[in-house]
């Protein structure tokens, strides 16, 4: 007796340990199944459905936890399928015995005896080969093994989102929204019934698809697919992205209006941008006016496609020019200037024109070139693309060593949503956001990295605001005239290729880009008003309902009167007055550049200014003008031996260069280009002569007197 208890305690500690052992050791395969790749939901912020991500030929499996697929569709399926579920440990024995005599009595199979348990072990073990008692007695250990690893709502779970309909159809949520048109929870009881008898017998089903799955906001739901993929994750069932769908939808509207608008242009494409200042967040990501355009590449994203942004870049390039000391208050050359030295980089306005010396907030808000280039020239290229780089702009990287001056005009190629993110800083107080997908997914703003120190930022914003001083190169736009505050940058390159702006809110930031995918050259006098004008409307619509707080001021800043010309404290000589910020503290010198002289103001200019100011037939401290002075001929520009880098981020027709000449025996002089007359010039000896490529001789002729000068163009 003492032996057979002891045998009896041996098979309970072994039971007990074989018990211990299945319930703890991990399982490869159930593992593998739970961890399997589901049909990704992605909504819009406000709960919209985009799209669902089919899985391998088409197939979609979404996956719903036990308390979103609703307790009706559950208890359809345990009573239709199961009714012992919740008492059987896998295998039900008296479904079995049943099972058995009537299929005995019949001498076919006419009734199963498949738990939902042993159903799961199917689909997580496939059947090979023919079905016999030895494959039937297999699945009933197999399910004996997951109800030993796995709680009954597991197992539950895992069966409802993974039973097959057919029709390329796994799990209840694709088949309620496939044959009904809805989320599983939705479903009415009658409709639960009719889907749990589908498992069954899937081909006899009279249900077919009523449902056509959405395709909605495609570029920004693949654009996080592949996020998620580049960091090496998979894409969860349910994915509640920050974009506002119908925002999107108005967005591609506009973007179509103007389309329409500049077809005969070439202007075949548009992509627009939104982000939430204070979140992070993408409100809007419309890749083109419409995904399904297969005549002008639709498809392709244009918010992440890289092109020339012109003269957009420039905010950061003077917002770096504020750190590395230059003052609001300064004067910057708009003069003929050379940069470089084996290669010289000579840049011109968009038209053509030098306006001499112009205050730091015209120069940016009227978006001239060679103010841009001599700042940049100051700072340095490199020490502006560690700043680019720290502003997000990872485009730019490894350009470093073939990027030059023009990188001041744009000339680098950078993507949409790298622009807006970066000219978010100058609204966000001088703060890099982190740009979130997902709804709610963004950092805390106090993690953000500061770009530039805030009252820069806030300098900024007050030049980007000031309509007088847009006036110079754009004259007065009433696009960028709100009635909120507002900021605006716009950019132009290859030839109206790509057309590009910017706006900025407290609240919102917003970019826009058009052109086309195909590379040619659009057609026409289009400007950058055009995406400027949806930019406004995408700003009018989101301040309705997010509101604008005006700009703070700058604490280390003051404004003071100067004079408009010099930007030096004004005296009873200076004409002309404005207000700008000067730091605090700083001490300013009188202006010398007015004086009187018997009654009338006259203007002496520094001596850099001095050959413009003769050109223009400006009253200055000179004597003469260029023509009228003594020596021989001599043509003092461009310098013999010169090299000039044609400036691919300007229209042809605009590329020009200004010859100058002094001396001579005569009032007049004429001067040719490779042979070719271009033109004659009085008193002041000066010619412009359209740039093209290559190696070219410039002749000029006084009296009896001849000066040549050669020079290349790259």
């Amino acid at each position: 007796m003492k032996k057979l208890f002891r045998i009896l305690i041996a098979c309970i500690l072994l039971l007990a340990l074989v018990f211990l052992a299945v319930k703890l050791i991990p399982s490869k395969s159930i593992r593998s199944f739970v961890e399997r790749q589901y049909s990704s939901r992605f909504y819009d912020r406000n709960g919209n459905l985009l799209y669902v991500m089919p899985l391998e030929e088409g197939l979609r499996r979404e996956y719903y936890p036990l308390d979103k697929i609703g307790m009706n569709l559950v208890q359809a399926f345990i009573e239709a399928e199961d009714r012992g579920f919740r008492r059987h440990f896998g295998v039900n024995i008296f479904s079995l015995a049943r099972a058995a005599v009537q299929n005995g009595k019949e001498g076919r199979v006419v009734s199963g005896a498949s738990t939902i348990t042993m159903q799961l072990a199917r689909i997580i073990w496939p059947r090979k080969g023919r079905v016999n008692l030895a494959v039937k007695a297999l699945e009933a250990v197999r399910a004996v093994y997951l109800e030993l690893k796995l709680s009954k709502d597991e197992i539950l779970e895992l069966y409802l989102n993974s039973v097959p309909f057919g029709q390329q159809i796994e799990g209840v949520g694709s088949a309620a929204r496939s044959f009904f048109s809805c989320e599983p929870s939705s479903l009415s009881p009658e409709q639960c019934g009719m889907l749990a008898e589908i498992p069954r017998r899937p081909a006899d089903s009279q249900l077919g698809k009523s449902f056509s799955y959405p395709a909605l906001c495609m570029h920004f739901v693949n654009h996080a697919i592949a996020s998620y993929k580049e960091k090496g994750q998979v894409v969860p069932p349910a994915v509640e992205l920050a974009i506002d769908s119908s925002l999107t939808a108005h967005a591609e509207f506009l973007i179509q209006k103007k389309l329409e608008e500049y077809k005969d242009s070439r202007i075949h494409n548009g992509a627009a941008i939104v982000l939430d200042n204070k979140t992070g967040e993408v409100l809007v990501w419309a890749g083109n006016a419409s995904y399904d355009d297969e005549v002008h590449s639709g498809q392709i994203d244009g918010v992440s496609v890289r092109n020339q942004p012109g003269s957009s870049m420039k905010p950061f390039l003077y917002a770096l020019a504020m750190e590395e000391g230059f003052s609001p208050s300064a004067v910057l050359p708009d003069i003929q200037q050379d940069f470089g030295s084996s290669g010289v980089y000579v840049p011109l306005n968009f038209n053509n024109r030098y306006n001499g010396p112009v205050r730091f907030r015209i120069a940016l808000a009227s978006s001239l070139n060679i103010p841009a280039v001599y700042l940049l020239h100051e700072i340095g290229v490199r020490r502006y693309m560690e700043r680019l780089d720290q502003l997000g702009f990872i485009s730019l990287r490894g350009t470093e060593e073939t990027t030059g001056l023009s990188l001041a005009l744009g000339s680098s190629e950078v993507t949409l949503e790298e622009m807006a993110r970066a000219f978010s800083v100058f609204t966000n107080d001088g703060l890099l956001m982190d740009v979130s997908y997902v709804k709610g997914g963004g950092t805390a703003r106090d993690s953000w990295r500061r770009a530039y120190k805030s009252d820069i930022a806030r300098v900024m914003c007050d030049i980007l605001t000031d309509e007088s001083a847009r006036s110079l190169g754009f004259g007065h736009a009433s696009v960028f005239d709100t009635p909120y505050p507002s900021i605006f940058k716009t950019g132009t390159s290859n030839q109206f290729q790509n057309i590009i702006a910017l706006g900025s809110t407290s609240s919102y930031t917003v970019a826009v880009w058009m052109g086309n995918f195909e590379g040619e050259t659009v057609i026409g006098e289009t400007g950058s008003s055009v995406p400027a004008r949806v930019v406004r409307s995408l700003l009018d619509e989101l301040t309705q309902t997010g509101g604008a707080a005006n700009f703070r001021q700058p604490a280390s800043y003051r404004k003071v009167r100067l004079c408009a010309l010099s930007g030096l404290l004004p005296t009873a000589s200076c004409p002309s007055v404005i207000e700008e910020y000067v730091s605090k503290g700083s001490e300013i010198a009188s202006c010398t550049w007015h004086y009187n002289e018997n009654g009338r103001v006259r203007v002496r200019y520094p001596s850099e200014y001095q050959h413009w100011a003769d050109s223009k037939n400006f009253l200055g401290n000179s004597a003469q003008g260029t023509g009228d002075a003594e020596g021989p001929l001599t043509i003092t520009y461009p310098r013999n031996g010169a090299v000039f880098i044609y400036d691919a981020s300007l229209p042809q027709s605009v590329q020009f260069l200004s010859v100058t000449a002094v001396g001579g025996q005569e009032k007049s002089a004429s001067l040719s280009l490779d042979g070719q007359p271009v033109g004659t010039a009085s008193q002041v000896f000066s010619w412009n002569v359209p740039l093209s490529r290559g190696f070219h001789t410039l002749t000029v002729s006084c009296g009896t007197e001849r000066a040549v000068s050669e020079f290349e163009v790259k």
